[in-house]
Formats: structure tokens, C-alpha cells, sequence
């Protein structure tokens, strides 16, 4: 019997799909012919589309039992076919989207007071007491934004910005800001914005966020959330992915 019976409002079908969950770290899945035919005699039975979920670490891929094919022995399906076969967009409005090369946030902190100085051959190291003294954003045309909405800015810890420093005798610069590459999904986004609102070494409570009408405190919507952030020139990009093959269900 497979793991999950879910439905979609973007079926066209009035029946439910039936989803078997897996979790490999290789670049292929294999079922064994006998394991496989069982999933698809309960499909058949009971007259559902069977659905295949696969975890490539953190990426989730949604995929019909169909297209795993016959190998020597058993059923197999690369990565490569279950992202090109992949209905999270399609079933689950699931998208990519890209921040701007150059969108980021900046800190400027101001050096209040020596606490101690080392000096060593490879330079030495200073500790101060410092405070914020100013934090800015800017979006990937290099404008200063102070009119970010809440959502956009929380965009920012969804992505793996690269820090650069700048010292002078009065202000240390920190800059957090995206890189040419890079490309995110909104489904992985919603972890790493469940884990930034987590307290530190909590992992979030994924049965308990089930029931919560909000998942996250800080967007309440993400398609709207990117809507913006593509007006506030801070995402550049929103790609849209849909299977080679649609199902008829869809």
C-alpha cells in the first residue's frame, strides 16, 4: 500500500493520487519488479494515478510510477528523467527562482571600543565593541532600497549569499550579497525559512506546521512574495517547470 493518499486542486480527475515516498542520496531509483507490481495492483484497484516522491538530498522530485523502466532486473528511473518528469510545479504550483547577482543586505558597524589586540607574523587580531550603526539592502541594479516589503527581505535567507568585508579605522562593512550563480526551489526555500525562524538546533515540527493555516511566520504567501520581489528588482528570474509529459489527471 503506498504511503500517502493526497489530493491536489489542480486535478482535473475527481479521484485522489496515491504517492510511495522514497529518500536516496544516488543519482537513480530502483524498485524491485515484485515491490512495484504490489503498488500498482493497489493503484489499479482501487482506480488511482500511482505517484512516486523521491528525496535527493534536499531536493524532492514528484514523478508517475510509469515512467520507472524495466533495467535487467528491476525498475529503474535516473534523476535526470524524474526532474524532467517532475509535477511539483504542475500538482503543487511549485517554482524556481533566481535573486539578482548583486541584491543583498548590507550591515556598516561602528568600532565603539578597543578590547584587546594581538600581534602575531601573519598579522595579528583585534577585538572591538561595536555597534549597528546602519543596515541597508540593496536589489541587483545596485540601488540602496528602504522600501523592501517584509516578505521580499526574508526572500534573502532562502538564498547562499557571499559575505565580503571592508575595514576602515572607524566602521567595519559587511555585505551579504548574491552571486551570478545559483538557482532555488520554492519547495527547499520553505525549509531553509522554517529553519532561520527556528530557534538555534530546533528542527522545525513538520506534523504540527501541518495544521497551522501560516507555515512560516515571516511570508505568508511565496508566489506573492516572489510577485514582489520581482517588482522590487531583488529576484531576477521565476521559471516555471512543467513535465515533458503531462498526466491525463492533469
Amino acid at each position: 500500500m503506498p504511503d500517502l493518499l493526497a489530493k491536489f486542486s489542480t486535478q482535473t480527475s475527481k479521484p485522489p493520487v496515491l504517492i510511495e515516498v522514497k529518500s536516496k542520496k544516488e543519482k537513480f531509483l530502483s524498485f524491485r519488479p515484485d515491490y512495484l507490481q504490489r503498488l500498482q495492483n493497489y493503484a489499479d484497484l482501487v482506480d488511482m494515478p500511482l505517484l512516486i516522491a523521491w528525496k535527493f538530498h534536499s531536493l524532492w522530485m514528484l514523478f508517475e510510477a510509469r515512467h520507472m523502466k524495466k533495467a535487467n532486473k528491476n525498475f529503474n528511473i535516473t534523476m535526470e528523467t524524474a526532474m524532467r518528469e517532475n509535477l511539483l510545479g504542475s500538482l503543487a504550483g511549485d517554482v524556481a527562482y533566481k535573486i539578482g547577482a548583486g541584491a543583498g543586505i548590507h550591515l556598516r558597524l561602528r568600532k565603539d571600543k578597543l578590547v584587546e589586540k594581538e600581534v602575531a607574523d601573519n598579522g595579528g587580531t583585534e577585538q572591538w565593541m561595536m555597534t549597528i550603526d546602519d543596515v541597508a539592502f540593496t536589489d541587483y541594479e545596485g540601488n540602496r532600497r528602504e522600501d523592501l516589503d517584509g516578505e521580499v527581505q526574508s526572500l534573502f535567507s532562502t538564498w547562499d549569499l557571499e559575505e565580503q568585508q571592508e575595514h576602515n579605522d572607524s566602521h567595519i562593512h559587511l555585505r551579504f550579497v548574491a552571486g551570478n550563480e545559483g538557482m532555488q526551489f520554492a519547495h527547499t526555500a520553505l525549509v531553509h525559512l522554517l529553519n532561520w525562524e527556528s530557534p538555534q538546533d530546533d528542527r522545525p515540527h513538520w506534523r504540527g506546521l501541518l495544521r497551522k493555516e501560516q507555515v512560516t511566520a515571516n511570508v505568508a504567501n511565496f508566489s506573492a512574495a516572489l510577485e514582489s520581489a520581482l517588482r522590487q528588482k531583488v529576484v531576477s528570474h521565476v521559471f516555471y517547470v512543467r513535465p515533458h509529459a503531462m498526466p491525463v489527471f492533469l
